[in-house]
């Protein structure tokens, strides 16, 4: 009888070192779920382009002379119609004097020539002869003012200047380069697109550029010209674009990633890419429906950044197993552990 005690005592210990076990595996494998949700797809059609200003300039003297002054700093943002560039204007001034005269003269001998006509003492073609001299006098004043303005040299439009490439003193001749001056807010993006997509473009369309100064972050912005023609060599077409850049974060000359927006589905059901289970042709996903396993084939949309578009299947808000489907099988009880999906 004594005997018989340790075989029964390690009997009992077995069993109840199986029961927990046993009690475990009715309640079936651990797998993480998470929930259905809608979230905003797009089809978008990716090139590649570049920035430049919206307008760009090189600030140029129309008239040669010398530069009195420099009213700039180099970099500075300047107002449309500000003062840039003064040169010496004492010559222009003295021709402006000189017409000027010359036209009160010319005004004096026309009204002396009126009296004499109307008291019949001089003939029409004198009179015709001091208002021809009247009107060319006046020209030659509007002439020297013209030359006048042009010592002075102002910018077109507010922009930002670049760096410049005269010195006060200098002598410019025309034409010859001071500063640049550019309008960087907002920037032009030109890109182009394969023949094949021309027909999913259209003016004022979305786009969306990232580079790699800012990564992980997009700057919207919208189509404004379509070039009617086509590359021969590429067969391919130019498109601008404008983007806002109130902030001074872009620059012109950036090379950029470009996101065309061809279509956007706000409410489209989206779900982790590893949870969808390949079967042939088809497409099957792992529901958990009052702690069972239910599979359910789904058509699919759009891919991307390790998600997946569910175009039918879903209604949303099920439970869905994203990770451990591959230990589980169609009506088996399954432990269910939510994790957040990612963003």
């Amino acid at each position: 009888m004594f005997a018989r005690a340790p075989a029964l005592l390690v009997a009992v210990a077995l069993l109840y070192s199986l029961t927990p076990v046993q009690a475990h595996a009715n309640e079936g494998p651990m797998v993480e779920v998470v929930k259905v949700e809608s979230g905003l797809v797009r089809d978008e059609l990716v090139t590649f382009g570049s920035l430049s200003p919206d307008e760009s300039v090189m600030i140029r003297p129309e008239i040669a002379g010398r530069i009195a002054q420099l009213h700039f700093r180099e970099g500075q943002h300047t107002e449309a119609g500000a003062l840039l560039v003064s040169l010496d204007d004492s010559i222009s001034r003295a021709e402006f004097a000189q017409a000027r005269a010359n036209l009160n003269l010319a005004e004096k001998n026309f009204q002396r020539a009126q009296m004499l006509f109307k008291r019949g003492a001089s003939n029409a073609q004198a009179l015709d002869e001091a208002n021809a001299e009247q009107q060319a006098s006046r020209a030659s004043l509007a002439l020297s003012q013209a030359r006048l303005d042009k010592t002075r040299i102002l910018a077109p439009y507010e922009g930002v200047l670049g760096l410049r490439q005269v010195s006060p003193g200098d002598y410019l001749s025309e034409g010859q380069n001071i500063v640049n001056l550019e309008v960087l807010d907002p920037l032009k993006v030109d890109f182009r697109i394969p023949q094949k997509a021309v027909s999913q473009i259209r003016l004022e369309q979305t786009i969306e550029i990232s580079l790699d100064a800012y990564p992980g972050e997009r700057f919207s912005g919208e189509v404004f010209a379509i070039n009617p023609r086509l590359d021969e060599a590429g067969r391919s077409q130019a498109i601008r674009a404008h983007i806002s850049n109130h902030e001074g974060r872009l620059s012109p000359g950036q090379f950029v990633r470009v996101s065309v927006i061809l279509a956007e589905r706000p409410n489209a059901l989206v779900i982790p890419e590893e949870a969808v289970m390949p079967v042939g042709e088809q497409r099957l996903v792992n529901l958990v429906v009052e702690g069972k396993v239910e599979l359910r084939e789904v058509i699919l949309g759009k891919r991307q950044a390790g998600k997946v578009e569910v175009v039918e299947g879903l209604q949303g808000g099920e439970m869905l197993i994203s990770a451990g489907w591959q230990k589980v099988r169609a009506g088996s009880p399954v432990r269910t552990k939510v994790v957040e999906p990612a963003p």
